[in-house]
């Protein structure tokens, strides 16, 4: 039975605010909703709940913005993901997140600021770049439920124009969280009492990501760039102080 309290009016607040983030990024539901979503919900129905919600939203977004997908690099990287989410799930069930989280978080903030510097690597082999990363990707999306570090970054250093870049990115999300939804439900790991609560509160998801559509062309493609850096450096951040903690 879900209680539609102050609890619940909190968490409301917090998917709305995630989903107009990712209304004009494509990504970073996870960034805000998860850290603060655990001061309201366990780990387990967090991790859950950003899955549910993410999926519906970026459903969402994708069928708006479907003619600006690149398809030719969703396909790659969700070959890839198809790999790596059923490990992700292994060393979820059997491995210290924790540690995984961290060594992540240490690396993508590398990389960021690298980004944020202005430094690129001149990819000549696209397939097997992205291919590789959409493996990483599903295994930190069956493992921590945080697709995003990986393929931003492999996308920004690519200087993918920010309408292609929000379309693709919200493309493949749809994709690995679908999976990754469907490999847990079916070994059990997600209740009912979970569902039913992602229920209540897509409403607010939608109309945070309808919010962010429509702040989205007001954002310079140049801004938008640095953000996406930025955003994915408060990820690894992220990643590493809860490790930690």
């Amino acid at each position: 039975m879900i209680d539609f309290d102050v609890l619940w009016l909190a968490s409301a607040f917090i998917v709305t605010l995630a989903a107009m983030l990712q209304g004009i990024t494509g990504f970073g539901f996870a960034l805000i909703a998860i850290p603060l979503l655990l001061l309201v919900y366990d780990s387990h129905t967090a991790v859950i709940l950003n899955m549910m919600i993410s999926l519906v939203t970026l459903s969402v977004l994708t069928f708006r913005v479907r003619s600006l997908v690149k398809t030719n690099i969703v396909k790659n990287l969700f070959l890839g993901s198809i790999l790596g989410i059923p490990i992700g799930i292994f060393i979820h069930l059997h491995f210290d997140v924790e540690l995984l989280k961290l060594a992540i978080g240490i690396v993508t903030a590398l990389s960021s600021l690298i980004m944020l510097v202005g430094f690129t690597v001149k990819m000549t082999k696209d397939k097997i770049w992205q291919t590789s990363t959409g493996i990483i990707s599903g295994i930190l999306t069956g493992s921590i439920s945080m697709p995003g570090p990986p393929v931003i970054l492999l996308l920004n250093n690519q200087k993918l124009l920010k309408d292609h870049f929000r379309a693709t990115t919200s493309a493949f999300f749809v994709l690995a969280y679908l999976v990754s939804l469907f490999s847990l439900t079916s070994i059990g790991a997600v209740d009912l009492e979970t569902f039913i609560l992602s229920g209540t509160l897509i409403p607010f998801a939608i109309l945070g990501g309808f919010l962010g559509y429509i702040i989205f062309p007001k954002v310079p493609q140049e801004k938008f760039q640095q953000g996406v850096s930025i955003l994915v450096l408060a990820t690894a951040l992220y990643a590493v102080i809860t490790a930690l903690g």
